[in-house]
């Protein structure tokens, strides 16, 4: 598989790259802890080894693998509790977002939401539990987008990240039926305004753990 420096998203092989081992752990192609070896993948990618360098740094920084001395990079183990912990850091990040948009929601907004939600019903006809996973994390981001909270914009994006690793890996049809039901709710909550019955539908979605 090649890699093309002038790719129509204009992102770089690095970037390319991490996106690619991304799709591979949210997939379940590396599991957590397995090693992630330069060599081999630089080989497999057709590339040489400093792009791949570089897209393991990348993930390494949104926390999805870790470097581990002696033992090189591996995919990032995350014990329950810590999960536990993210998903509610994600919850509280969320709540504060909800709280920071409710005065600034417009109908172009809704609007927006609604396209972001129509894709997540369009991976979810598909059965494509890592694209639906990945959409739902684009959908949320909207609420960070337009609280102007960079730095909140910045937690969220290094919480997704691990968070969406372990809800795609455990995730199952029956379970992405179910929260789509809650989302749906959540949308139409907004909607009508109603933030405060927005973050009870939404809830055992992002807190999904301990309602699974």
């Amino acid at each position: 598989m090649g890699f093309d420096e002038n790719s129509i998203s204009k992102k770089t092989i690095s970037e390319q790259i991490a996106e690619q081992l991304l799709f591979r752990i949210f997939s379940g192609y590396y599991e957590q802890g397995q090693r992630l070896i330069e060599a081999e993948i630089a080989k497999e990618l057709q590339v040489s080894h400093a792009p791949v360098r570089e897209a393991l740094y990348l993930l390494q920084k949104d926390g999805v693998v870790e470097k581990v001395q002696h033992k090189g990079v591996r995919v990032k183990t995350i014990s329950d509790q810590e999960l536990k912990d993210y998903l509610e850091a994600l919850y509280n990040l969320l709540d504060f977002a909800l709280t920071k948009c409710e005065a600034k929601w417009t109908d172009d907004l809704q609007n927006e939401l609604l396209f972001r939600f129509e894709a997540m019903k369009q991976k979810k006809s598909a059965e494509n539990i890592y694209e639906y996973v990945v959409s739902f994390a684009h959908l949320l981001q909207l609420f960070f987008d337009v609280s102007g909270n960079i730095a909140m914009l910045r937690f969220f994006k290094e919480t997704i990240f691990v968070t969406n690793v372990a809800a795609q890996t455990k995730w199952k049809m029956n379970l992405v039926e179910s929260y789509h039901m809650s989302i749906n709710t959540f949308i139409r909550c907004i909607e009508v305004s109603d933030f405060d019955n927005a973050r009870v539908a939404i809830k055992d979605v992002i807190l999904w753990y301990q309602f699974k």
